[in-house]
């Protein structure tokens, strides 16, 4: 294998991978880049974790055809310093590729690419286009409530719903919930909703956020693929039941109050510097006309803001997590938002004052 290819071109295709393969991995070869000749004016550069793989066609002058597998995180390091703007890369004895570019040479561990894992083949999947920006919106509105926890598979990832028209992603990791609603047009129809683990959603992010236009998306096989441009991402599905979401958000919290949204997000910022930092914990006591967020921290001190809201109902002191309201205000962009309470022991749900395409749903905490 010997090829020349420019340098911006080539990291293209190792961003992508070096962030999929496995570093930690037993198998030395689930963090290592594929590259494999196709014809003579491209290669093929791919990684794999095992459960989430990609595939890039990078355009390259190749003299000589043949592949090998290297590294991902070492090329993608030697790559993205080189100091001039055409690589020269060539197979030689043992696996070992050379690397050149101005007056730097390299001399890279590689191995064989018939040692390399099979991937998920996406030639019979049925694409549908979607907007990528909307795409990567929903996961970031989204993304920050998976569990964290790798025992909860049900909980691991996003859950992914949608008709054809409208699509849907919904998260939790038990404390708290967020779930976004767009249209989409001609989209994918689902018979039932999916869940996207946790890395493989992010990689979706990742690929589809630099993304002009529209981006390609198919289910098959039990994974999720998604085609931008000359990279194809592909995602196993998480083989669990996602929880009745439904249920979690609450329809007849009787006190509301509409807040203007930056002034709240701040004002929970402000106090909550005084709160546990493992729970984060504030209380919030609504009165008439008043919203008080107070946090009370031994080892710190103590803080309260008052927010002025147009409020006329009950009393109401109840405590929440600050960091679960922090993040999907962070989210909305709105002027305005509204939030709904109910008694102490309820969860909280804050939404845009223009409607509920957008809402998040925070547990209560005892403080």
């Amino acid at each position: 294998m010997e090829m020349k290819l420019s340098k911006a071109q080539f990291l293209k295709g190792l961003y992508l991978a070096q962030s999929i393969a496995d570093r930690k991995a037993a198998t030395q070869v689930v963090a290592n880049v594929l590259l494999r000749s196709e014809g003579k004016e491209a290669i093929v550069c791919a990684a794999t974790d095992l459960r989430t793989s990609m595939v890039a066609e990078v355009a390259a002058e190749v003299a000589v055809e043949g592949g090998l597998s290297i590294n991902a995180k070492h090329l993608y390091d030697i790559i993205k310093n080189l100091p001039d703007d055409v690589v020269h890369f060539k197979k030689v004895d043992n696996n070992y590729a050379e690397i050149r570019a101005g007056k730097a040479r390299y001399k890279v561990v590689g191995m064989s690419d018939r040692d390399f894992p099979r991937l998920p083949d996406h030639r019979e999947v049925k694409f549908k286009e979607l907007d990528a920006q909307t795409l990567a919106e929903m996961v970031s509105k989204t993304i920050f409530s998976v569990s964290t926890d790798d025992t909860r598979h049900h909980l691991s990832g996003i859950y992914f719903e949608c008709d054809g028209e409208r699509a849907r992603m919904v998260s939790t990791d038990g404390h708290r919930l967020s779930k976004v609603e767009r249209n989409i047009g001609d989209g994918p129809k689902l018979e039932k909703g999916v869940i996207i683990p946790r890395k493989g959603v992010m990689e979706i992010k990742r690929l589809v956020e630099s993304t002009d236009g529209t981006c390609d998306v198919g289910f098959g096989d039990g994974h999720i693929f998604v085609k931008s441009a000359d990279v194809v991402l592909s995602v196993m599905l998480v083989d669990a039941q996602f929880p009745p979401y439904e249920q979690v958000i609450p329809s007849d919290n009787d006190k509301q109050l509409s807040l203007e949204r930056t002034t709240f997000l701040e004002s929970l910022k402000r106090v909550s510097i005084v709160s546990s930092e493992r729970s984060w914990g504030i209380r919030m006591d609504l009165a008439k006309g008043r919203l008080r967020i107070a946090s009370d921290n031994p080892d710190l001190g103590e803080a309260q803001e008052d927010l002025e809201v147009d409020y006329d109902g009950p009393d109401l002191v109840v405590g929440f997590n600050a960091r679960y309201f922090i993040d999907v205000l962070g989210e909305m962009h709105g002027d305005r938002v509204v939030l709904e309470l109910n008694g102490e022991l309820d969860p909280g749900l804050i939404r845009a004052d223009s409607g509920t395409d957008y809402v998040g749903v925070v547990m209560p905490m005892r403080i």
